[in-house]
């Protein structure tokens, strides 16, 4: 009888899925999947290589690139069918109405020299707006003393990089319109940066990106970002002090606490929010894989806290309703259809508890709740090498080491959508980050259990990084390795009764964390997901925000003992 009302019911839906009903996608049009993309002059090459990157993966979507001016950004990028990608100078006289995201940035910051012998008096106090507009416009030769008030004759050096844009901004900042003119102007940013360092009297204005040594998420060694002093009190308040590491200044930048002029953001723009799912599969891209190849360009990418808020909003939008004269009766059509369906559903479901009603049970549907999480739901074969990173390695016979991430990670963070890998030939170091495992782009960084050069990457987890969920310890390995130190690092690995006795104590700091970190972000202690028994939920971290993924990566990753 089951058999009989599904082929009831599929034949009442028959007459609404033929190729020309009215329950196709909305949207049509020969341009369907070409993106049309109006691009500010200084993003093309970013542009170019997010184009490149895409259509790799998506050899089905066209895209054609025009570039614009200030001046003409008005009409066209309120034009029907363009997506904008554009610095912040083309939206000022752009109509209010049009749709805009932040998508990436461009970050100047003031940096010296770490030989500068002023260094720590800078560091504690920063130097304020005016101080800075005293050493850049003040006519003749300035002294370091001058500018700090201790008395010492060294003459300071002013660096300027020969970019129009950035001088702007450098003016804005410094509220002129003229700089002094014994300003030493450089090529670009990277001989800016190489001069200061060089220079140990020097002081300069550069891009943020150029700086960073990004395999130590750090500032590059032998310089030093200048902290600004916004009120000039000479002391750097609460929320001035965001200079102690990159990841406190990027938090600052976003979230206002950096001074505005010094920072440009660069915006997708439409005339309207985008809904075809050519554009939003684009600008979700961009948001997240595509944020890589903005350091490249020389520009900032956004943080994992401002993503994925972002993400999830280009995500949800709908289909785009058709903007014809077929509108009304297209609508009228569907509603007409749905009130079918729902009146065949009806008729089916009494159908079915009509000849169902003699028989002793009926059929339940139950809300499938998050398992609970503990030692017994975790696999740990025997015969591997557990690292207190989370992560285990094997020596294979022929001397190569293979290395994957424990049963007890992947259980914690939930699906895993993304996995940030480094290729083969890289030559890597116990202890340093090795592995990113993303989510939506929420990520922790994994640091490698073994020195040694890798000599293959599981390409399957390109495609397919689920797999790591499904499989850690078989098809989810990450990296073949030649290691360097084996015996000396091999003797630190768990085994045999230590690993099970080392979880029983990360299950202990998991929930010590999880009472913490929720409890400082004001959630209350219901949120701990510990049930009755004390036990935690499978999957705990997958419907929480970076911001906790972050608290994560700090307090309990970074300090696993």
């Amino acid at each position: 009888m089951k058999k009989l009302i599904v082929l009831f019911s599929i034949a009442a839906l028959l007459p609404f899925t033929g190729t020309n009903g009215m329950l196709s996608p909305a949207y049509q049009g020969a341009g369907q999947d070409t993106v049309h993309l109006m691009v500010s002059s200084e993003l093309s090459g970013l542009v170019d290589k997010w184009i490149s990157e895409y259509t790799g993966l998506n050899p089905e979507i066209a895209f054609r690139k025009d570039l614009i001016t200030a001046e003409e950004s008005n009409p066209v990028l309120a034009a029907e069918g363009v997506t904008g990608i554009v610095t912040e100078e083309y939206l000022r006289s752009v109509n209010n109405n049009l749709w805009t995201m932040v998508v990436a940035r461009d970050v100047i910051v003031p940096v010296i020299s770490s030989e500068n012998p002023f260094t720590d008096e800078i560091s504690s106090h920063g130097i304020s707006p005016g101080q800075f507009a005293g050493i850049y416009t003040e006519a003749g030769m300035l002294t370091w003393g001058a500018v700090l008030g201790n008395g010492d004759e060294t003459t300071v050096n002013c660096y300027c990089p020969d970019n129009e844009s950035l001088n702007c901004c450098i003016a804005q900042f410094l509220q002129t319109e003229n700089l002094r003119g014994s300003i030493i102007k450089v090529e670009d940013n990277s001989h800016l940066i190489e001069s200061v360092g060089n220079d140990k009297y020097g002081i300069g204005f550069c891009r943020l990106s150029g700086l960073i040594d990004y395999e130590k998420n750090s500032v590059r060694e032998g310089l030093s970002i200048v902290p600004i002093d916004i009120n000039g009190n000479g002391i750097l308040e609460h929320n001035e002090n965001i200079y102690s590491c990159l990841n406190d200044l990027n938090r600052g930048i976003w979230i206002g606490k950096y001074p505005g002029s010094l920072c440009r953001n660069i915006h997708v723009v439409s005339g309207k929010a985008p809904v075809n799912t050519t554009e939003t599969g684009f600008i979700t891209w961009v948001l997240s894989g595509g944020q890589h190849y903005i350091s490249e360009a020389g520009f900032s990418e956004l943080i994992p806290g401002e993503r994925q808020p972002k993400i999830q909003s280009v995500s949800s939008v709908q289909a785009v309703p058709l903007n014809d004269s077929r509108s009304a009766v297209n609508s009228a059509r569907v509603l007409f259809i749905l009130g079918t369906v729902i009146a065949g559903v009806v008729l089916v479901y009494i159908m079915f508890r009509i000849f169902s009603s003699g028989k002793k049970s009926a059929v339940q549907y139950n809300r499938q709740e998050a398992g609970a999480f503990s030692l017994q739901s975790l696999e740990a074969p025997a015969g591997l090498l557990y690292d207190k990173s989370h992560t285990w390695v094997f020596m294979e016979r022929e001397g190569a080491v293979r290395v994957g991430v424990d049963d007890f990670l992947q259980h914690v963070t939930g699906k895993i959508t993304r996995i940030k890998i480094k290729g083969s030939g890289t030559k890597i170091k116990k202890g340093d980050p090795v592995m990113s495992l993303i989510q939506n782009g929420k990520q922790i960084d994994i640091n490698s259990p073994v020195s040694g050069l890798i000599t293959e990457t599981n390409q399957i987890l390109a495609t397919n990084p689920g797999v790591i969920n499904r499989s850690p310890y078989n098809d989810g390995w990450l990296y073949t390795v030649q290691p360097d130190n084996w015996l000396r690092e091999s003797g630190k690995y768990l085994m045999g009764a230590s690993y099970p006795e080392w979880i029983k104590n990360e299950f202990t700091r998991l929930k010590d964390f999880l009472v913490t970190a929720y409890k400082s972000k004001g959630l209350g202690y219901e949120t701990v997901i510990l049930q009755d028994g004390g036990e935690l939920r499978d999957n705990m971290l997958e419907n929480y925000g970076p911001d906790i993924w972050e608290e994560f990566q700090t307090m309990f990753i970074d300090k696993a003992v």
